[in-house]
Protein backbone atom coordinates (compact mmCIF):
# COMPACT_ATOMS: atom_id res chain seq x y z
CA UNK A 1 0.00 0.00 0.00
CA UNK A 2 2.65 2.36 1.28
CA UNK A 3 4.50 1.77 -2.30
CA UNK A 4 1.26 2.95 -4.46
CA UNK A 5 0.78 5.97 -2.40
CA UNK A 6 4.82 6.26 -3.24
CA UNK A 7 4.33 6.00 -6.84
CA UNK A 8 0.84 8.01 -7.13
CA UNK A 9 2.67 11.23 -5.41
CA UNK A 10 5.86 10.70 -7.56
CA UNK A 11 3.78 11.06 -10.82
CA UNK A 12 1.90 14.04 -8.91
CA UNK A 13 5.15 15.50 -8.64
CA UNK A 14 6.38 14.97 -12.28
CA UNK A 15 3.37 16.74 -13.25
CA UNK A 16 4.51 19.48 -10.94
CA UNK A 17 5.90 22.72 -13.18
CA UNK A 18 7.96 24.01 -10.39
CA UNK A 19 10.51 26.70 -12.50
CA UNK A 20 11.94 26.75 -15.86
CA UNK A 21 14.53 28.26 -18.45
CA UNK A 22 13.15 30.05 -21.68
CA UNK A 23 14.23 32.48 -24.33
CA UNK A 24 11.86 35.69 -24.98
CA UNK A 25 10.46 35.84 -28.49
CA UNK A 26 7.92 38.25 -28.32
CA UNK A 27 7.19 41.28 -26.05
CA UNK A 28 3.86 43.24 -25.08
CA UNK A 29 5.04 46.23 -22.95
CA UNK A 30 2.11 48.58 -23.08
CA UNK A 31 3.80 50.97 -25.63
CA UNK A 32 0.27 53.05 -25.93
CA UNK A 33 -1.91 54.29 -24.30
CA UNK A 34 -4.88 52.65 -26.87
CA UNK A 35 -3.15 49.45 -26.75
CA UNK A 36 -4.20 46.16 -24.49
CA UNK A 37 -0.70 44.89 -23.72
CA UNK A 38 -0.46 44.30 -20.08
CA UNK A 39 3.55 43.84 -19.86
CA UNK A 40 3.58 40.34 -21.06
CA UNK A 41 5.72 38.28 -23.55
CA UNK A 42 5.88 34.70 -25.43
CA UNK A 43 8.59 32.64 -23.97
CA UNK A 44 10.08 29.60 -25.37
CA UNK A 45 11.03 27.00 -22.74
CA UNK A 46 14.92 26.14 -23.16
CA UNK A 47 14.37 22.17 -22.69
CA UNK A 48 11.01 21.46 -23.45
CA UNK A 49 9.68 21.72 -27.10
CA UNK A 50 6.94 24.50 -25.97
CA UNK A 51 6.73 28.72 -26.34
CA UNK A 52 4.32 30.18 -23.54
CA UNK A 53 2.08 32.76 -24.63
CA UNK A 54 1.53 36.66 -23.14
CA UNK A 55 3.47 35.88 -19.79
CA UNK A 56 3.27 38.10 -16.99
CA UNK A 57 6.43 39.50 -16.01
CA UNK A 58 6.98 40.37 -12.65
CA UNK A 59 8.04 44.00 -11.73
CA UNK A 60 9.84 45.21 -8.46
CA UNK A 61 7.79 48.04 -8.01
CA UNK A 62 4.26 49.24 -9.55
CA UNK A 63 4.75 52.15 -11.75
CA UNK A 64 8.38 50.44 -12.82
CA UNK A 65 8.82 49.03 -16.35
CA UNK A 66 11.87 47.58 -17.84
CA UNK A 67 10.55 44.69 -19.97
CA UNK A 68 12.52 41.56 -21.27
CA UNK A 69 14.18 42.21 -24.86
CA UNK A 70 13.39 39.64 -27.36
CA UNK A 71 16.52 36.93 -27.34
CA UNK A 72 16.59 37.63 -23.03
CA UNK A 73 17.39 34.45 -21.15
CA UNK A 74 14.65 34.60 -18.43
CA UNK A 75 13.74 32.06 -15.59
CA UNK A 76 9.80 31.27 -15.39
CA UNK A 77 8.16 29.76 -12.39
CA UNK A 78 4.67 28.61 -12.18
CA UNK A 79 1.78 29.24 -10.04
CA UNK A 80 0.80 26.00 -7.96
CA UNK A 81 3.18 24.18 -10.28
CA UNK A 82 0.32 24.60 -13.32
CA UNK A 83 1.75 24.89 -16.60
CA UNK A 84 -0.94 27.17 -17.81
CA UNK A 85 -0.34 29.92 -15.22
CA UNK A 86 3.57 30.96 -16.15
CA UNK A 87 5.58 34.14 -14.43
CA UNK A 88 8.36 35.26 -15.87
CA UNK A 89 10.16 36.38 -12.62
CA UNK A 90 13.71 37.70 -14.06
CA UNK A 91 16.35 37.65 -15.73
CA UNK A 92 19.75 35.62 -16.68
CA UNK A 93 23.30 36.41 -18.17
CA UNK A 94 24.74 33.93 -20.40
CA UNK A 95 28.38 32.98 -21.68
CA UNK A 96 27.13 35.05 -24.83
CA UNK A 97 25.40 38.11 -23.22
CA UNK A 98 27.69 38.41 -19.84
CA UNK A 99 27.23 41.65 -17.35
CA UNK A 100 29.15 45.13 -17.74
CA UNK A 101 32.15 45.19 -15.51
CA UNK A 102 31.44 45.84 -12.00
CA UNK A 103 32.61 45.84 -8.77
CA UNK A 104 31.12 44.71 -4.60
CA UNK A 105 28.66 47.81 -3.92
CA UNK A 106 28.88 49.16 -7.46
CA UNK A 107 25.56 50.02 -9.10
CA UNK A 108 26.45 49.95 -13.33
CA UNK A 109 23.54 50.41 -16.03
CA UNK A 110 25.41 49.78 -19.64
CA UNK A 111 22.69 48.51 -21.56
CA UNK A 112 23.67 46.23 -24.91
CA UNK A 113 21.38 48.57 -27.31
CA UNK A 114 22.10 50.66 -30.33
CA UNK A 115 21.83 54.24 -30.33
CA UNK A 116 17.81 55.74 -31.18
CA UNK A 117 17.43 59.35 -30.62
CA UNK A 118 13.46 58.37 -29.91
CA UNK A 119 13.78 56.17 -26.58
CA UNK A 120 13.42 57.59 -23.17
CA UNK A 121 16.14 54.89 -21.58
CA UNK A 122 15.44 56.32 -17.85
CA UNK A 123 12.46 58.16 -17.66
CA UNK A 124 10.93 59.39 -13.59
CA UNK A 125 7.76 61.31 -13.39
CA UNK A 126 6.79 62.34 -9.83
CA UNK A 127 3.36 63.48 -8.46
CA UNK A 128 4.80 67.24 -7.99
CA UNK A 129 4.94 67.22 -11.15
CA UNK A 130 8.78 66.89 -11.32
CA UNK A 131 10.04 65.41 -14.86
CA UNK A 132 13.64 63.51 -15.28
CA UNK A 133 14.66 61.70 -18.46
CA UNK A 134 17.45 60.61 -19.78
CA UNK A 135 17.96 59.67 -24.21
CA UNK A 136 21.00 59.02 -26.17
CA UNK A 137 21.10 62.77 -26.80
CA UNK A 138 20.41 64.51 -23.56
CA UNK A 139 19.58 64.77 -19.93
CA UNK A 140 16.86 66.81 -18.97
CA UNK A 141 15.28 68.05 -15.82
CA UNK A 142 11.92 69.33 -15.61
CA UNK A 143 10.52 71.01 -12.38
CA UNK A 144 7.17 73.36 -13.36
CA UNK A 145 8.12 76.06 -15.81
CA UNK A 146 12.11 75.19 -15.93
CA UNK A 147 13.65 72.94 -18.04
CA UNK A 148 17.67 71.80 -17.22
CA UNK A 149 19.14 70.12 -20.62
CA UNK A 150 22.38 68.53 -21.09
CA UNK A 151 23.28 67.25 -24.56
CA UNK A 152 25.20 64.78 -25.15
CA UNK A 153 28.42 67.22 -26.31
CA UNK A 154 28.34 69.02 -22.86
CA UNK A 155 25.87 71.47 -23.80
CA UNK A 156 23.45 73.04 -21.57
CA UNK A 157 20.84 75.07 -21.57
CA UNK A 158 18.30 76.37 -18.64
CA UNK A 159 14.94 77.63 -19.82
CA UNK A 160 12.46 79.04 -17.22
CA UNK A 161 9.09 81.38 -16.99
CA UNK A 162 9.62 81.28 -13.64
CA UNK A 163 11.65 83.22 -10.90
CA UNK A 164 15.50 81.98 -11.12
CA UNK A 165 17.99 82.69 -8.11
CA UNK A 166 21.32 82.00 -7.79
CA UNK A 167 22.73 82.47 -4.34
CA UNK A 168 26.35 81.36 -2.62
CA UNK A 169 27.32 81.63 0.78
CA UNK A 170 30.89 82.09 -0.61
CA UNK A 171 32.55 83.28 -3.96
CA UNK A 172 30.52 82.75 -7.16
CA UNK A 173 33.30 82.94 -10.29
CA UNK A 174 32.09 82.97 -13.99
CA UNK A 175 34.64 82.36 -16.61
CA UNK A 176 34.21 81.98 -20.56
CA UNK A 177 35.22 82.83 -24.09
CA UNK A 178 32.23 85.38 -24.48
CA UNK A 179 29.72 86.12 -21.68
CA UNK A 180 26.28 88.33 -23.10
CA UNK A 181 24.50 89.59 -20.07
CA UNK A 182 20.68 90.57 -21.45
CA UNK A 183 17.90 92.46 -20.01
CA UNK A 184 14.35 93.08 -21.74
CA UNK A 185 13.71 95.49 -18.43
CA UNK A 186 15.65 96.42 -15.37
CA UNK A 187 19.52 95.86 -15.10
CA UNK A 188 20.77 96.55 -11.68
CA UNK A 189 24.43 95.75 -10.55
CA UNK A 190 25.26 96.13 -6.80
CA UNK A 191 28.29 95.56 -4.76
CA UNK A 192 27.85 95.77 -1.00
CA UNK A 193 31.65 96.96 -1.14
CA UNK A 194 33.99 97.90 -3.80
CA UNK A 195 33.26 97.37 -6.99
CA UNK A 196 35.92 97.06 -9.94
CA UNK A 197 35.07 96.93 -14.23
CA UNK A 198 38.20 97.06 -15.96
CA UNK A 199 38.80 95.81 -20.11
CA UNK A 200 42.16 95.14 -21.67
CA UNK A 201 40.78 96.52 -24.67
CA UNK A 202 37.74 99.31 -25.85
CA UNK A 203 35.49 99.88 -22.74
CA UNK A 204 32.03 101.40 -24.28
CA UNK A 205 29.05 102.83 -22.10
CA UNK A 206 26.38 103.53 -23.73
CA UNK A 207 22.89 104.82 -22.53
CA UNK A 208 19.98 107.33 -23.34
CA UNK A 209 21.11 109.25 -20.19
CA UNK A 210 24.52 108.04 -17.81
CA UNK A 211 24.74 109.06 -14.78
CA UNK A 212 28.20 108.79 -12.59
CA UNK A 213 28.26 109.76 -9.09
Amino acid sequence: MIEVIKKIVEDEIKKMHIAELGVVTSIFPHSSESDGDNYECNVRLKYRDLELRRVPVATQHIGLANIPNVGDLVLVTFLNGDVNAPIVIGRLYTDEDRPPVNKEEEIVYIPPYSKSSSLRRIYLEFPGGIIFSITDDEVSIKAGRTILKIDRNGDISIESNAKVNVKANQDISLSANNISIESRGKLEIKSGATAKLEASGTLDIKGALVNIN
